[in-house]
């Protein structure tokens, strides 16, 4: 009796520790690691989301660029960080790809992270060089169709946002495109823009003033609905592609074993950013729209997520290791 007594009074007395270290979470510096090289959109909205953070828990959030391997080399820095809640992931739809394309890494993407929350969507527009002789989705399928194998989609390298919406778009369209991985978006767009290949499925900022320019042609954003960056470019929905679904998201995770009561504060001031006008100036500037989501929910989508990717990276034959 004497040694459950003195376990009970220890067990209290950790947890006690654990709650005061929450309530005054954070007391140091928080990182964030992103999985690219600054200037993508990943990059920017982490920047913004972490002096949102900074200046509400009047504490420092650092982040630290992390690029390479598909995210993999951030994810697994992340996943092996001490689960304190001061280092953080900046997340997004590669953490769903990458299970499907790597099969030996030394982390799980999906057990080895807690879902903190989603804060925002950036649907993705599929573009073209003004060559290929298409206005219009239908116009491309039909394109596609007559010349099976020879119109180009060209991306960041297998397995980024880009490769997989070229991949849906050929699955539910039922094309045969030829994809050609570059090492980063900017290789990829200067091809387009130079005409070495035919279509970039991508943000939408990373190509506006391409169309305003008269350099690229807008085919059509990959969504039920069209986006207020690109009000005259038609969804996929209303293009009769409906199943042309596909679109970056933006969140944070942090180590399996964190708090909880971390998790909890930090999706508390999730919530309060996406009421501030001024982040919410920032998500619009990078072609994002705020989409909140919760702990739970989030960690369901990122399930879900993985299931859709692993089924249709499977069928493409797509692998990296």
């Amino acid at each position: 009796m004497k040694t459950l007594s003195v376990l009970g009074l220890l067990f209290s007395a950790v947890c006690a520790v654990a709650a005061q270290a929450a309530e005054t979470y954070p007391t140091k510096t928080v990182t964030i690691a992103v999985p690219y090289a600054p200037g993508g959109s990943t990059d920017y909205v982490t920047r913004a989301i972490a002096r949102y953070m900074g200046e509400a828990y009047r504490q420092p959030f650092l982040v630290e660029n992390k690029p390479g391997a598909s995210g993999t080399i951030a994810m697994a820095y992340v996943a092996k960080a001490e689960p304190n809640g001061y280092t953080l992931l900046a997340t997004e739809m590669t953490t769903t790809v990458v299970p499907a394309l790597f099969s030996k890494l030394t982390f799980d993407p999906l057990r080895d992270f807690m879902p903190i929350a989603q804060f925002a969507e950036a649907p993705y527009v599929l573009v073209v060089n003004p060559k290929v002789p298409a206005h219009n989705l239908k116009e491309l399928i039909e394109y596609a169709r007559q010349n099976p194998g020879k119109v180009t989609f060209g991306s960041g390298g297998p397995g980024s946002g880009p490769h997989v919406a070229g991949e849906l778009l050929k699955s539910v369209a039922k094309i045969d495109i030829s994809h050609v991985p570059y090492k980063g978006s900017g290789p990829a767009l200067n091809d387009l823009l130079g005409g070495q290949i035919d279509i970039l499925i991508t943000a939408a900022p990373t190509v506006a003033g391409f169309i305003e320019s008269g350099k690229l042609r807008a085919i059509a954003v990959a969504s039920d609905k069209r986006i207020p960056m690109m009000p005259s470019v038609p969804s996929a929905a209303e293009s009769g592609v409906p199943g042309f679904k596909v679109s970056n998201w933006f969140g944070l995770t942090a180590p399996r074993g964190t708090p909880v009561e971390v998790q909890r504060s930090l999706y508390a001031k999730v919530r309060e950013m996406l009421k501030n006008a001024a982040m919410l100036k920032n998500l619009e500037s990078a072609g994002a729209l705020p989409a909140e989501l919760g702990p739970e929910d989030f960690g369901k989508k990122i399930t879900a997520e993985a299931q859709r990717w692993s089924k249709l990276l499977k069928a493409s034959g797509a692998k990296l290791d």
